[in-house]
């Protein structure tokens, strides 16, 4: 209904486009590990799994990744979308049963994990993981205001989770992958054994366990506060769609950072590269300002590529929706006016980045990393949706023409670092 002919050109992306080098044989593993992790996958399952791609998205995201660690992200990732799709599937999700596995979902990550990883699992090859000690649980808590961004002044809330990465759920609906409740007569949780367990909780136990062995405590804290952020999101918009409530523009975009799942993206920047920010830096409100609007360029770009979808299954949960809506226009005119306002913030995202000023030599080039992976979440995320499978149904998509066409190197551009110390043209 919706063609993307009439935009997709319009979206020129400054940020050169990257890929790991270790993606096309993340993506093999990947396979055989939900093969090993769900139990046996049909040839359907595994043809799907395959064509998605989701290791050559997280390639994207994290060009410098080691393979060990690039195979522990895809994994991540391949969880947080099968969560998607178990959540965003239907018109009229249960709230109750949504927030119920949310629910599980934190309560695994503060947790420590338990035993030695399976056969298959993706560790950091050649190196021991030292012994840690878990961080202590955040309070419960209830949403609270939307304040568009994760921050340790939040409260972690215990019983609405979050993460992945980017773009939505795939335009056909999801296996179920927990224990349905004993009754779909009321809209009660399941009991707790079973709100979240099955094939879904082993494959995040078993991707959670290296990040949690290796990362420091308060990297942790972050990881976790940003999935609480991106899962109260995801209870608020079931919520929304079970009662019919369709938000305007100003709640949408906030809420829309939260589902995205961006957020959780960006803690495992220092994961893949090894450099920690620390949370002064990390939560500096011109740093922040940079992330939040890197994650409304890779969302907006979403609800343009799945206004069709959105249009069916989500309600007013789309940005281009909630534009025609509230400004009472035809969704074609619609869509020119997010065209538009992703041209904009686009001109911001690099002025915003390249005004980042130093915190100092010694955090210069964790810096460098972070924000270089905030530019390589919003490049990835584009070239991969018009390559996977998940939003263009062919097995081998040809790489984009004109503003997404270019070819990935697949190492660092020689070029000074944006907003440290030098400021760098961004590159066409």
């Amino acid at each position: 209904m919706y063609g993307i002919s009439s935009w997709a050109a319009e979206l020129s992306c400054p940020i050169p486009a990257r890929l790991c080098p270790h993606a096309d044989a993340v993506q093999e593993w990947l396979v055989d590990w939900a093969d090993l992790i769900i139990g046996p996958l049909d040839a359907t399952a595994r043809d799907r799994l395959t064509r998605s791609g989701v290791a050559r998205y997280a390639g994207r995201l994290y060009p410098d990744a080691s393979e060990a660690d690039l195979r522990v992200i895809a994994a991540l990732f391949t969880w947080f979308f099968l969560l998607d799709d178990a959540c965003d599937a239907t018109r009229r999700p249960r709230p109750a049963e949504v927030s119920a596995l949310c629910d599980g979902v934190l309560r695994l990550l503060r947790s420590t994990p338990a035993g030695p990883p399976p056969p298959g699992s993706p560790p950091r090859a050649g190196q021991p993981t030292p012994a840690v000690t878990p961080g202590r649980p955040s309070p419960a808590a209830g949403p609270g205001p939307w304040t568009g961004h994760p921050s340790a002044a939040q409260s972690r809330p215990a019983h609405h989770p979050a993460a992945g990465t980017g773009a939505r759920s795939t335009n056909q609906p999801a296996a179920r992958l927990t224990t349905p409740p004993q009754s779909r007569a009321a809209n009660k949780p399941a009991a707790r054994p079973e709100a979240f367990d099955g094939p879904l909780r082993r494959m995040l136990a078993d991707a959670w366990r290296t990040p949690y062995q290796r990362m420091s405590a308060a990297w942790r804290d972050r990881f976790v506060d940003a999935v609480a952020h991106h899962l109260v999101g995801v209870v608020t918009e079931a919520t929304n769609k079970a009662s019919g409530r369709l938000p305007g523009v100003a709640e949408y975009i906030p809420l829309r950072r939260a589902t995205s799942a961006a957020y959780v993206s960006y803690a495992l920047i220092e994961f893949a590269t090894g450099q920690p920010v620390p949370d002064a830096i990390y939560h500096h409100p011109v740093v922040r300002k940079v992330a939040d609007t890197a994650n409304d360029l890779l969302s907006w770009f979403n609800d343009l590529l799945s206004l069709e979808r959105d249009a069916a299954t989500s309600g007013g949960h789309n940005l281009v929706l909630a534009v025609a809506r509230e400004e009472g226009i035809p969704v074609e005119a619609a869509i020119e006016a997010v065209v538009r306002r992703w041209q904009r913030s686009m001109r911001r995202f690099v002025e915003l980045r390249d005004a980042v000023p130093s915190f100092g030599p010694a955090m210069d080039r964790p810096l460098r990393e972070y924000l270089d992976g905030l530019g390589n979440s919003v490049r990835g995320t584009m070239d991969w949706s018009m390559e996977s499978a998940r939003y263009r149904d062919v097995v081998a998509a040809p790489r984009p023409a004109g503003p997404l066409g270019q070819a990935e190197p697949r190492r660092r551009p020689d070029r000074p670092p944006n907003g440290i110390g030098a400021r760098a043209e961004p590159s066409g």
